[in-house]
Formats: structure tokens, sequence, C-alpha cells
């Protein structure tokens, strides 16, 4: 049973599904022209926005690594749609993520970052194999099976403005500091680490992420 369909199990996990329709589905400036609004270029605080995320080789395959990559219009590596799923709180009442979540982040709402090269489908999402854990690699998993491609979206705001903490949905030990979408430097691939938050800033600049137009921010 796909993530959605055991969302729908609920009311209100119902209601978010049905009631979000294009305000659910974060735009901004799109890699490529084919993938055009409906596309989504999610970039690291630590490096701006000249840099974003990207598949690898642009392969739309299970297991392919991500990364940051120059931003262009002329890499499908870099098209990605960013879909809102509901509530955590909903995923915990559906059995999908652990309690310890929903205790701290049960009011945020969580999402699906699938990679769309020039606009198109891949079925795959931004996530890890089985469960995040310190440095594990962060590719492309089949989206809607498991919480393992789902990310807690946490604001932050900073002196640059607000920025989103990227929590994976799978973490189910160490709440207080759960593994997050983390980047060391452009052109390696993308990890999950322990979120930072003994640091002046919150969190460290490489664990916070946006949108061009802040258009996550707007949701």
């Amino acid at each position: 049973m796909s993530i959605k369909s055991k969302l729908t199990t609920t009311a209100t996990a119902l209601a978010l599904i049905v009631g979000v329709g294009a305000a659910g589905t974060l735009t901004a400036d799109a890699a490529t022209r084919q993938c055009g609004p409906a596309c989504t270029n999610l970039y690291s605080r630590a490096f701006g926005p000249a840099w974003v995320l990207n598949v690898v080789r642009h392969a739309a395959r299970p297991g392919q690594p991500t990364t940051l990559a120059k931003a262009s219009r002329a890499n499908q590596g870099e098209d990605f749609s960013v879909d809102r799923l509901g509530q955590v709180r909903d995923f915990f009442r559906a059995g999908l993520v652990s309690g310890g979540l929903n205790t701290l982040y049960g009011r945020l709402f969580a999402y699906e970052i699938e990679y769309a090269p020039n606009g198109s489908s891949s079925g795959l999402c931004l996530g890890v194999r089985t469960a995040p854990g310190a440095r594990a690699p962060v590719i492309l998993e089949p989206c809607g099976v498991t919480a393992s491609t789902v990310w807690i979206f946490d604001p932050v705001k900073t002196s640059s403005g607000t920025f989103f903490a990227l929590i994976s949905a799978a973490a189910n030990r160490n709440f207080r500091h759960p593994f997050s979408l983390s980047v060391l430097v452009p052109g390696f691939p993308l990890v999950t680490a322990p979120l930072a938050t003994n640091v002046p800033a919150k969190v460290l600049a490489h664990q916070l992420w946006s949108a061009r137009q802040s258009v996550v921010a707007a949701h």
C-alpha cells in the first residue's frame, strides 16, 4: 500500500491531500525550459542558489547519488517537483513514522521531492535506502512506498531569511538531533547527518535549505 493510501485512512489526512492541490506543490525557477514552473531548484544556505540539488549524471534509477551542481538551465538533473503530503501527525496516525518524531515535529508538514527530468515524472524521490544514519547516502528511491523518501520541513529563521532543515521521516532514534539532509561541499554526494542545534545559528548552514524566490517559505 502506498504512503498516500495509508494516509487516507484518517479523515484529517484525507482532507489535507484532497485540499492541497497546486498550493501543495512548491515551485520555483526550474533547471530546464521543459520543466518550467512545475519544478523547483533547492539550494543550501552554505553555498547559495548558484549551487542546486542535482542527480548525478541525471540518471533516473534507484540508488542514483545526488549532489549540488552549478545551476544550469540545460541540466535536467536539477529538475525536481516538491509535493506536500500532510502533517507529521497524520503520518504517525497512519503508522508511517515513529512516536518520537510525532512528539517533537507533529505539527510540521512532510514532503516528497521527486526527480522530474525535463518535467517528466520519474517515480523516484530523494531519500535513503532504508533508514538515515551518520553520512548515509541520499539517493533516488521509489516514491510513495515508505517514509524513507519523506522529508519533514522544519523552518529556521536566519539573518538571511527563513530556511528549512529537512529531517528524514524514516528517523527512528536521536529525535532531538534527527538525521537531516546535509551537504559537505558541492560535487560531493549528499548525506544525512544529525541535526546540529548547539551553534549560534541554531543549525549549521550545511543543513539548511530553500528554493529560489523563497517559494518554500511561502508554503
